[in-house]
């Protein structure tokens, strides 16, 4: 069996407060507790595909109800909402009621049962969010309705005349593997494994993810490099999980850095024009569904890796990228988030996907809330014998591990002050370790435990501190919040991105009283940034005037926020 070097929680409870705990309210309020009721063919579509006249659907539609569960189920970590775990609940049994003897679970006719279409791509995502409430909750009804539709599976292609290649849609369709993976370590039903090796098999067909991985080939260049085929990769740490095989976990790794490398743009989003293609500067549309698969790929590679610099990556995904996909009402996410121009919402830019009964469905308005519900996943870990904390913000958290419960309570303003304050307060004095995320780009920090000697910690790294904690003890954390500078090239040579911590900092025509084509070229460094106050509908978590060096002030807010009234903005801009 294949170890990781730290774990996600076991039945996490997180509050967010401050600038994440508004948006999550907000995506709770105004998305997950509306959408199936303003969208009854979100399941309704189970129901009539074998009715008259034939439903006109899109190939992927099969996906909207598991992405949907994914992020509810994971915002009921985070959130308490009696009502939201309910229509889980309600949502769930529905499907169930839907599901038919043979295990078929999705909207297209029977002739066409995981035959064709993204048939396969759309169990993978309902089986993926079942297996999740499962682990959850114990629920064992959710357990029998996966292992009906992986029966299915394997009944249909293991070991007959058919292939998974032939259901055609490659990256999509093969994504199953993943889900298979949890349900034989759940069940130990052996067909479940033997299906996955088939399919890697017959990956080499296809993205051939295990050998173009091990080779090192960079993923842009791979034969399938859509964003896609990341919940195929994922399936390499399932495999490797399984086998304890290295090999699996090296071309894991491999295509992780080549993306992070590649393809991750100023923003932390991920892709240009639904693809890796090797330049992150490149101005084409950033898919919110492919930001979302980055970051659960990045989970995972935390999980093996225990490296400071992938919680990096979530964090500027985090903070920007899915962020500025939500709108700050939490009622509506995009489907393109650019580093330069305007937020449009899915339900416009996409809207072909839209059908009677789902007016608001769209891949991207039912995988986005997924980021934020990774929080769960990643905000704070375990490793052998001790708490790991990633996110930093004002957050109450409980921890489980080993025989140890231990609530965390983070005090702070970040990401707008790099003060932070962490009370930790076991129920019971033990001694264990808790390692602090220092980020790379913090180039001095320090920290102290209750009012001790001051000590400092390396960039890229866990600050460990072990030793016999009990109620109330307290960390006091200081990141480095200075300015940093990335230099852009290619099509945006003679440009820069400016951050403030995690902060992707953004020109706004809301907060200025000029337009984009009249910013002028900034000081770099600034020397005299300071903070400002506004006030607007959405106001931002932070604002900085800045200065050009014909002496303009060009006022900068963070990127989740930029676009948000409707204005254009700018995240590269002209720089001395």
């Amino acid at each position: 069996m294949g170890s990781f070097i730290f774990e996600k929680l076991s039945k996490p409870v997180f509050k967010f407060n401050g600038y994440m705990g508004y948006r999550i309210k907000a995506n709770l309020q105004n998305w997950l507790l509306r959408a199936p009721k303003a969208n009854p063919g979100m399941t309704e579509m189970f129901r009539l595909r074998d009715r008259q006249p034939k439903p006109d659907l899109v190939p992927w539609a099969g996906e909207f109800v598991g992405k949907y569960l994914i992020s509810a189920i994971q915002a009921i970590r985070m959130i308490e909402s009696e009502e939201l775990v309910s229509l889980i609940q309600q949502v769930m049994a529905d499907m169930a009621g839907s599901q038919a003897e043979d295990g078929y679970l999705g909207p297209f006719t029977k002739g066409e049962r995981l035959l064709g279409h993204w048939d396969l791509w759309g169990h993978y995502h309902w089986m993926l969010a079942f297996m999740m409430w499962h682990n959850d909750t114990g629920d064992k009804k959710t357990l029998d309705c996966v292992v009906k539709a992986a029966d299915l599976v394997c009944n249909i292609y293991l070991n007959t005349d058919k292939k998974v290649l032939d259901a055609g849609s490659h990256e999509m369709n093969m994504a199953v593997i993943h889900v298979l993976g949890w349900i034989y370590r759940e069940t130990g039903q052996e067909r479940y494994f033997q299906m996955m090796q088939q399919i890697e098999k017959e990956w080499e067909q296809a993205g051939d993810y295990f050998r173009q991985g091990l080779d090192n080939v960079e993923f842009y260049k791979t034969p399938l490099p859509r964003w896609e085929s990341l919940h195929d990769v994922q399936g390499l740490v399932e495999l490797y999980q399984i086998t304890g095989d290295e090999r699996y976990k090296t071309a894991f790794e491999n295509l992780w850095w080549s993306i992070q490398k590649y393809d991750i743009h100023n923003t932390g989003g991920f892709t240009t024009g639904e693809k890796a293609t090797g330049d992150p500067y490149a101005q084409g549309a950033i898919e919110t569904c492919c930001t979302i698969a980055w970051m659960a790929l990045s989970v995972d590679m935390l999980r093996l890796t225990g490296d400071p610099a992938v919680a990096d990556e979530l964090e500027l995904s985090t903070w920007n990228s899915m962020l500025g996909s939500q709108h700050p009402s939490g009622r509506w996410w995009t489907y393109d988030t650019p580093m330069n121009g305007v937020r449009p919402a899915s339900a416009h830019s996409i809207v072909f996907q839209a059908r009677h009964g789902t007016p608001e469905l769209n891949c991207c308005s039912v995988n986005g809330p997924r980021g934020l519900g990774m929080l769960s996943e990643w905000a704070a870990m375990t490793d052998d014998n001790g708490i790991v904390v990633n996110y930093y913000g004002p957050v109450e958290s409980i921890i489980n591990f080993g025989d140890k419960q231990v609530k965390l309570l983070q005090e702070t303003e970040y990401p707008v002050d790099g003060k932070i304050k962490i009370t930790i307060s076991p129920e019971q004095t033990g001694e264990f370790p808790v390692r602090l995320r220092i980020p790379e780009w913090s180039g001095n920090t320090i920290f102290r435990v209750n009012n001790e000697s001051t000590q400092s910690a390396e960039p890229r790294s866990y600050a460990v501190i072990e030793r016999e904690w009990k109620p109330g003890d307290q960390i006091e954390l200081n990141l480095d919040m200075s300015l940093r500078y990335e230099d852009g090239k290619n099509a945006c040579e003679g440009l820069v991105s400016i951050y403030s911590g995690p902060l992707l900092m953004t020109y706004d025509q809301k907060f200025n009283d000029f337009d984009p084509d009249d910013v002028s070229v900034l000081k770099v460094p600034q020397d005299n940034i300071q903070k400002i106050e506004t006030e607007a509908l959405f106001k931002p978590i932070t604002l900085l005037k800045a200065e050009a060096i014909n002496n303009q002030a060009v006022n900068l807010c963070d990127f989740a926020s930029a676009g948000a009234h409707g204005t254009h903005y700018r995240s590269w801009l002209p720089k001395s």
